[in-house]
């Protein structure tokens, strides 16, 4: 279940220099890779540290992590939903592999199997992981993703 975000349509300020960075990081692999199967990708995730993680491989992308109140949020609605027309973001987001934004106060969206299934839906639309439409086809990865399966065994419901 994609959802939206509590900021989204508001103005955003202050951190355009993020985008810069993100940017850089996604140019710079792909200048780097000499594969046109491997597409720069963007996740957004909630932890307790702040910074950027390059992944190494053939599945690559940014992920972005940081503290309660250190603006992922904020950052993650201009960057999915872009206020300004003409920043960097415009581009950016078109590179968003999957989302989540969770509210303390929604239980829905604290709900681990609704987050990994919602993941699993947003990668098969998102169409930047060539073939990842046939591997949910494996009947054991069905099961691991079925609701009560995906709650009993959220580890390696997300890994597989």
């Amino acid at each position: 279940m994609a959802q939206t975000s509590l900021l989204q349509g508001k103005q955003f300020y202050c951190r355009e220099w993020v985008f810069h960075k993100l940017q850089h990081c996604l140019q710079e692999k792909a200048n780097c890779s000499s594969s046109a199967a491997n597409k720069p990708s963007l996740v957004a995730n909630s932890g307790n540290n702040t910074g950027f993680v390059s992944g190494k491989g053939a599945a690559w992308g940014v992920l972005l992590v940081g503290g309660p109140g250190s603006g992922k949020t904020a950052l993650c609605t201009e960057l999915l939903w872009p206020s300004s027309p003409a920043n960097l973001q415009r581009g950016l987001h078109r590179q968003a592999l999957a989302f989540h934004f969770c509210r303390a106060q929604d239980s829905d969206t604290l709900c681990v199997g609704g987050f990994i299934r919602g993941l699993v839906a947003q990668i098969c639309r998102s169409g930047l992981i060539q073939g990842y439409e046939d591997k949910l086809r494996d009947p054991a990865i069905q099961s691991l993703l079925q609701p009560g399966e995906c709650e009993r065994n959220p580890a390696e419901a997300f890994k597989r």
